[in-house]
Parts: structure tokens; C-alpha cells; sequence
């Protein structure tokens, strides 16, 4: 690939990474962040419902996942834990609100015991408790999907737990960022 190739490729790298960080800061309590892939609609929406697929590319960078159990249809509910690089085992519940099949996932997330008993976050005690994530698969041209994510706090909050919601905005675009890259990983590996 010739040098120019390459520039142009980090720029146009560049410029998508600050559309999703601008994308990010639209309002309070709320996060979003946006990202184009190559691929189809059902493909990408398989690989948020698919718990062997879900697993290997959300989280950290050297995060192991795994779900406990499993009930992904509206309604159900999804018990997972994660082990971060520095050891730190986590769980976590979500609970399915809205599944359209190749278009939109809603569901509740917060942090559990291994029980699925409801705990604060473990990496900070003012951090909201519960998060409701939103995503939509949007189809563009030439087999393109622009994939939007958007976390906003659900149900009652305190100003220090919405403070430190958005205190962790840079960390989430970073956090999103990596998800995104091993997306692509994944959905390169199949070409």
C-alpha cells in the first residue's frame, strides 16, 4: 500500500473517531456513539444475540466473558460475568425490553452477584444503577450497516451518580472503540 493510501486510510480513521466522540457529547445522561460496518443487517444483529459471538467481542480488550444463563427474547434476561485484565471479576444481568429482529435491541443492564442479586457497580459505588442500552442497525449503500449505540441511566439517579456517568464519557468512547475493532475483526474472518 502506497504512503498516500495509508494517510488517506488514517485520516478518514481520524475523522470517524471524532464523529463518534462529538456523536457522544449530545446531551446529559445519555451516550452515543455510532460506527459504519461492511456487512448486513442480520449479521450484525446476530452477533448482539448470540451468546458464544456476543461474548468474544464485548468488553475490554482482554476481558474473558461468559453468560451463566441465557433467555433472550422480550422479556428474558441474560446473566453474564466478566474477568477483566487486572482480575477483577464482574456479573451482570440484562433484561431483553425490545427485540426487532435485524433493526433494533433494547434492553436494562446493571450489575449482579454470581446469584443475579443486584449489586452497585463494582469499580465505582456512584455509578448508576441500571443503564438502558439501545441499538439500531441502520442499512446504508454497498452493503453497509450504521450500527448506533445510545446508554442512558434508567430509573432513579442521584446528581453524583449522573456526574459520574459522564465523568466516564471518554473512557466509554474508548471502551466502544475496542468492541468496534474486534467487530471488525470478526466480521473480517468471515470474508
Amino acid at each position: 500500500m502506497s504512503k498516500t493510501n495509508k494517510n488517506s486510510g488514517q485520516k478518514k480513521q481520524n475523522n470517524e473517531m471524532e464523529n463518534q466522540r462529538m456523536e457522544n457529547q449530545n446531551s446529559e445522561d445519555t451516550f452515543v456513539i455510532s460506527h459504519v460496518f461492511e456487512t448486513d443487517s442480520q449479521t450484525l444483529f446476530n452477533m448482539w444475540i448470540t451468546p458464544e459471538i456476543y461474548t468474544s467481542w464485548m468488553g475490554p480488550s482482554g476481558a474473558d466473558m461468559s453468560f451463566l444463563n441465557t433467555d433472550i427474547q422480550e422479556g428474558g434476561s441474560a446473566h453474564w460475568q466478566m474477568t477483566t485484565p487486572d482480575g477483577l471479576t464482574k456479573y451482570g444481568k440484562l433484561r431483553y425490553k425490545t427485540i426487532n429482529p435485524n433493526s433494533e435491541l433494547v434492553y436494562v443492564q446493571y450489575f449482579c452477584d454470581k446469584e443475579g442479586n443486584f449489586i452497585k457497580a463494582p469499580f465505582s459505588a456512584t455509578y448508576p444503577d441500571s443503564l438502558l442500552l439501545s441499538v439500531n442497525f441502520v442499512p446504508d449503500i454497498d452493503n453497509k450497516v450504521k450500527m448506533t449505540v445510545k446508554w442512558e441511566i434508567y430509573g432513579e439517579s442521584t446528581e453524583i451518580e449522573r456526574k459520574t456517568f459522564n465523568d466516564m464519557k471518554p473512557f466509554m468512547v474508548k471502551g466502544w472503540g475496542e468492541s468496534f475493532a474486534k467487530i471488525e475483526v470478526l466480521l473480517n474472518s468471515k470474508k
